[in-house]
């Protein structure tokens, strides 16, 4: 004997004419499938990984400890696994003598397929400033040709794409890089406005043009709700944990997002200490074992699910090209929720953040409170019963 499920996918209508409960059956078995999410041919929601190299030039980019890369090789081996080329935002500024070393770094990531982009770090011209926005013009445009220059030496394809050191770009910068043909920037971070370049709230996690450049975000993922930019922090390994991101980029994917971007350095592999002399490399200390963990979750993530598809910005700039349309999306940034949060703020409780103490700190008042007034209550009632006793 048939089912009941049977006779409604084989006989719909007889079975509707048949039992008026079907018809309760029938719309039940349309919200579920209403709720099914599918993914939809030409849906995806494309992602960038983008790696910061803000120093080329030593052995902090393989960042050997014990015989074993952890620095840029163990990144690019674990993106080449899943067939995945990333986008390496290079600093290629040295001293004279250490410019061989430099070369060499930036022809391995070249030799192994990746998308390499420009960073401009200018404290190697001088120390005493660090953010491009304490330099001239004039010397951002030396910066500038200087920085494409080497790239082109090494044999990279001019840079399309530009981000700044320190994530602090103003407005002469975004002039000079139209000037120098580089359509896309992905340098403002919205903690840093007082660098030059605030970014308008419709444009969050959006590729979206900037006067003459198109904004690629440094992506935003909310941490505390309420109390805007300052309850936000980047999607990037070294501040946020591998829950908080996979919570994000769910939510990206259910909102269809066209892009998202995934930032790392190339350090937040390994554990380090940073030397007291200028130029000399950090000092390894071992694996960051939960960077490794989540790096290979969001790898796995990616390559599995049919909402994502991994592109360099190369091919994000090829995709635009062809259909703008592709990249228009909403402002939107994702909340993981207050456990997540929690969670982090225990991670990072020693990283100098008051924030972090903050958000420790605040479950223990209200929980402070209420045991402060069951307390009183129960004194009250003692009190009381002790008083009703006596005139007993």
């Amino acid at each position: 004997m048939e089912s009941t499920f049977q006779t409604v996918l084989r006989k719909p209508a007889m079975f509707l004419r048949k039992s008026s409960r079907a018809k309760y059956i029938a719309v039940i078995l349309c919200l579920v499938a209403g709720g099914l999410r599918f993914p939809e041919v030409g849906a995806a929601t494309y992602a960038i990984i983008t790696i910061d190299v803000c120093w080329t030039c030593g052995d902090d980019f393989q960042g050997t400890w014990n015989g074993k890369d952890y620095g840029i090789p163990l990144i690019v081996e674990k993106l080449r696994a899943h067939g995945f080329n990333g986008t390496f935002f290079v600093a290629p500024y040295c001293p004279a003598d250490l410019k061989n070393k430099m070369l060499s770094n930036l022809k391995f990531l070249l030799a192994h397929g990746q998308d390499v982009q420009l960073h401009t770090h200018p404290d190697v011209f001088d120390p005493s400033r660090k953010n491009l926005s304490m330099y001239s013009k004039n010397e951002k445009r030396e910066i500038l040709a200087t920085g494409i220059r080497v790239l082109q030496e090494a044999g990279a394809p001019r840079p399309i794409a530009h981000r700044a050191g320190q994530l602090c770009i103003d407005q002469e910068m975004f002039e000079l890089l139209a000037e120098f043909g580089i359509p896309i920037d992905s340098s403002i971070y919205t903690h840093f406005v007082d660098c030059g370049a605030p970014l308008p709230e419709n444009v969050i996690n959006r590729f979206a043009k900037i006067g003459d450049v198109y904004e690629l975000p440094i992506f935003l993922i909310r941490t505390v709700p309420y109390i805007g930019h300052a309850g936000t922090t980047a999607l990037q390994f070294d501040s946020t944990t591998w829950w908080q991101q996979k919570l994000a980029l769910e939510q990206v994917a259910d909102r269809k997002l066209p892009l998202v971007t995934i930032f790392l350095h190339f350090f937040s592999l390994y554990d380090r200490v940073t030397p007291d002399k200028r130029f000399d490399p950090f000092k390894v200390l071992g694996p960051n074992d939960c960077n490794i963990r989540a790096l290979d979750n969001i790898l796995r993530m990616l390559k599995t699910d049919e909402r994502f598809k991994v592109v360099t910005i190369r091919e994000l700039w090829d995709i635009h090209n062809q259909d703008p349309s592709q990249l228009d999306g909403p402002s939107f940034i994702p909340y993981p929720g207050l456990l997540p949060t929690y969670a982090r703020s225990w991670k990072y409780l020693f990283n100098g953040s008051v924030t972090n103490i903050i958000v420790l700190v605040s479950p223990l008042i209200p929980l402070s409170v209420a045991v402060i007034l069951a307390l009183m209550w129960r004194k009250r009632t003692l009190s009381t019963g002790s008083r009703t006793r006596k005139n007993d």
